[in-house]
């Protein structure tokens, strides 16, 4: 099938991955829908067009991926998520940060670009019109859209009905005009949020459907190549998470893609390893990063954490209509031949998901890590025969690895930005 018969919808990539922002952090819950939603209520009471508000929808439901990088920036997340008022206290860095790193990821796959620059801004205040520009740069109408939707979104109290809340949260907004937040943005807020469904569809769990329905008619198409584009975005987001990982799913895609020509995949399939190389450990956006940024042996329970992530990768990407074969060359990367691996313990382990695992393994001993080096020729060799021996993963995709040792190195340390 040539790769433009592949179709993907950017709308389902999008949601899915914001669900999988919130695994990153227990009190977000569905926090980038929520300000997704809520964004383009407001988008929409402004005449926003249908296309206009895709890329409103896109900044609402990524805004805060620029703290998938540490710890830190996971503190000024809980920080945010438990405050209305960001300047009440001193937090430990600077709120934009995460939103310059945000942009940087996102800025230069072309369906993201007009979303991105309102991620940069989006904890910027209107402060009677100062704030239409910041560090020099002008802030776009979205960036203080997903502001105020920003702010709204973390002032329900789940212990209470929210419609009990509807009139004080509107009422605080309303105080707050031109102080905090652009006069049009909350003259928008106020008459979208005046049904009591507004507030229902804030709260609800699933509101996937939801955003769909109503803001999901202006629909952007992936192709192979544009879902491969999409999935080198969410790789890099991914390697983002840890320091010990910065580059590990671009080598993987790389190897994977490239075992697969060798083993006579077509050129469409080839290419769908090297997305669901950059996708594999997608679910590792659960793990904490205490855990991916320990250079120690990791703990018994701590590795059962870290065994969990292949099981989040399949149901994050579950999500996607028409990303089902993807979706299981990437999630089984860690099953065995000898049914020890995990999470599914699975009988049945596709060619595909053999060839993920193979890359993951000789890319993640191969690379150098801040903790160590990569290990050298000799000593790769020998741990990947064993793994055969012991009946862990295929050995006729390591034998057309080993055939060819140094070009798979290469590409591997190619596509890393290693050489």
């Amino acid at each position: 099938m040539p790769p433009e018969e592949i179709k993907i919808k950017l709308f389902d990539m999008v949601l899915c991955f914001s669900r999988a922002l919130d695994l990153m952090h227990p009190e977000i819950a569905d926090h980038h829908l929520r300000v997704a939603y809520i964004a383009c209520c407001i988008a929409e009471e402004l005449g926003f067009t249908l296309a206009e508000i895709q890329n409103v929808l896109i900044a609402g439901a990524l805004h805060d991926v620029g703290t998938a990088s540490s710890a830190l920036r996971l503190g000024i997340l809980d920080y945010a998520l438990n405050s209305y008022r960001l300047d009440d206290v001193e937090i430990p860095e600077d709120i934009h940060s995460h939103g310059l790193a945000g942009f940087e990821l996102m800025q230069h796959f072309p369906p993201f670009a007009q979303a991105a620059p309102a991620i940069r801004f989006h904890h910027v205040e209107w402060d009677f019109g100062r704030g239409s520009e910041f560090a020099g740069e002008p802030v776009p109408l979205v960036a203080s859209i997903l502001y105020l939707a920003d702010r709204v979104a973390v002032m329900p109290v789940a212990e209470r009905n929210i419609l009990e809340q509807a009139a004080e949260i509107r009422e605080i907004v309303a105080a707050d005009s031109g102080k905090r937040f652009m006069p049009e943005a909350v003259a928008a807020f106020q008459k979208a949020s005046a049904p009591e469904s507004f507030w229902l569809d804030v709260t609800c769990q699933q509101k996937e459907a939801i955003i769909s329905d109503r803001f999901g008619g202006h629909e952007v198409e992936l192709n192979l190549d544009a879902l491969h584009e999409l999935a080198r975005v969410f790789g890099k987001i991914i390697d983002y998470r840890s320091p010990f990982t910065a580059t590990h799913s671009s080598g993987v895609a790389a190897v994977a893609e490239m075992l697969g020509q060798r083993l006579g995949f077509s050129s469409t399939d080839s290419k769908s390893l090297r997305i669901a190389g950059y996708l594999h450990d997608i679910g590792k956006l659960a793990v904490p990063s205490e855990v991916l940024d320990k250079p120690e042996k990791l703990t018994r329970e701590e590795m059962l954490v870290v065994k969990q992530h292949p099981y989040y990768t399949f149901q994050i990407l579950s999500m996607v209509p028409g990303l089902e074969m993807i979706n299981t060359w990437a999630s089984l990367h860690h099953e065995r031949l000898d049914l020890q691996g995990y999470p599914f313990r699975s009988r049945e382990i596709p060619l595909g998901s053999r060839i993920i695992a193979v890359a993951d393994i000789f890319t993640a001993i191969t690379e150098d890590r801040p903790y160590r080096m990569g290990m050298g020729r000799a000593r790769s060799i020998e741990v990947l025969d064993q793994m055969v021996i012991d009946k862990a993963i295929d050995g006729d995709i390591v034998a057309v690895l080993l055939n060819d040792y140094d070009e798979f190195l290469r590409i591997r340390s190619l596509s890393q930005g290693n050489i």
